[in-house]
């Protein structure tokens, strides 16, 4: 499989031409997200793009880009016709956010977002595994951004994300 961006810039598209060479060159699937290197993470993937590639090869499209939540999913397969999709960002502080879409898509319905306490429950055990799998001084650097997007838009986040980056142990 390959991923790849749509272009370098908005002056060099390429993104159908590498999927067509990357067809013949044998490549089993293809993943597509819909910005450019230039864009980086700002603006909104073209999901014009991503149809685009799909429509130019026989082989599977992975959509990639701005998948944050059931809709967004729904709609990245609606509008593209890709045969599946690659969650990125959106799942950071959110891995609830699989099962959620999976639902949504099979049964037309939300599930009810977790609570806080669920969300402390999960983010305890990431820090429990990250751990056991990095160290505790590795694991607890890395784990502020975790924490942070476990975290966003709880109350008092702010004042509790920059004193978990003062965290020195997991206690």
């Amino acid at each position: 499989t390959v991923k790849f961006r749509k272009g370098w810039n908005n002056e060099n598209i390429v993104a159908c031409e590498l999927a067509q060479i990357a067809e013949r060159a044998g490549v089993a699937a293809i993943t597509i997200h819909g910005r450019t290197r230039d864009e980086f993470y700002g603006g909104k993937a073209d999901l014009d793009i991503i149809k685009k590639v799909k429509e130019s090869v026989n082989i599977p499209v992975i959509g990639n880009g701005d998948i944050v939540d059931e809709e967004s999913a729904k709609n990245m397969f609606e509008y593209t016709g890709v045969d599946a999709i690659m969650i990125g960002r959106g799942s950071m502080g959110n891995p609830w956010i699989f099962k959620q879409i999976q639902h949504y898509l099979s049964i037309g319905e939300k599930l009810l977002k977790p609570t806080n306490q669920e969300k402390y429950e999960i983010l305890k055990e990431h820090i429990e595994l990250d751990i056991t799998y990095k160290g505790e001084a590795v694991a607890l650097n890395e784990m502020r951004k975790h924490i942070a997007w476990y975290t966003k838009n709880m109350p008092d986040s702010s004042a509790f994300r920059n004193e978990i980056n003062h965290i020195e142990n997991k206690e």
